[in-house]
C-alpha cells in the first residue's frame, strides 16, 4: 500500500469518527460548512537512520529476484477544526446558538481521542502505529469580518516503507583455471 492509500483510508475512518468532512488544506475548492477539519502532511518520510531491513524474495520472473528494503519511518500530519459562531436547528425545531470556539475545541479534542484510544482499530487497518499526539491549541484566524474559530493539533505516525528491484540470478558459476604458458 502506498503513502498516499494509507493516508486516505485514515483520513476516511478520522471523517467517519467525527462525522464530519476531513478536507486537505491548501486545496481550490469551495469552504465546506462548519464544522469541518483540514489537515496537511508536514512531513511524510522522516527516516529511522538505520540501513533498514534488507531481504531477498522470489520476484514474479523466475529468473530474477526481489531485493527489498524495508524500514519504520514517521511521518507528521497537522489537523486544524474549523468552526465559527452559528445557529443550528434543534431536534424540537428551535433554533440553538453554537460558538465556534467551542465546538472547534470540542471537535479537536474527539479527534485527539480517535488518535489515543477510538481509532486503534481504523489506524492499524490504514497501516500506521500513532508516536505521539500534541496538546490541542487555538488557532484562530481573522476571516475579514469575523474570527474563524479554530483549534489544533499534531500527531506523529509510524509506517512500514517498502522499496523494491528485481536482479538477474546467477545460474552456475563456472570457473575458469588459468593455463601456465
Amino acid at each position: 500500500m502506498t503513502f498516499v492509500q494509507r493516508r486516505n483510508k485514515l483520513i476516511q475512518s478520522l471523517a467517519d469518527y467525527l462525522g464530519c468532512p476531513v478536507l486537505l488544506a491548501s486545496q481550490v475548492q469551495p469552504e465546506a460548512d462548519v464544522p469541518f477539519v483540514v489537515y496537511s502532511v508536514t512531513a511524510d518520510y522522516i527516516p529511522e537512520n538505520t540501513l533498514g531491513d534488507i531481504s531477498l524474495d522470489d520476484a514474479a520472473d523466475p529468473e530474477m529476484v526481489s531485493v527489498d528494503r524495508r524500514e519504520m519511518p514517521t511521518a507528521t500530519f497537522s489537523f486544524t477544526v474549523c468552526s465559527s459562531n452559528h445557529f443550528v436547528m434543534s431536534d424540537d425545531g428551535t433554533e440553538e446558538y453554537i460558538y465556534g470556539a467551542d465546538e472547534a475545541a470540542e471537535y479537536s479534542a474527539n479527534a485527539q481521542g480517535f488518535f489515543l484510544h477510538s481509532g486503534f482499530f481504523a489506524i492499524e487497518k490504514a497501516g500506521f502505529v500513532v508516536v505521539d499526539v500534541a496538546n490541542s491549541s487555538n488557532r484562530d484566524v481573522l476571516e475579514s469580518d469575523e474570527m474563524g474559530r479554530r483549534y489544533g493539533f499534531d500527531v506523529t505516525l509510524r509506517y512500514t516503507r517498502t522499496d523494491s528491484f528485481a536482479v538477474d540470478t546467477i545460474d552456475a558459476v563456472k570457473t575458469v583455471q588459468k593455463e601456465e604458458v
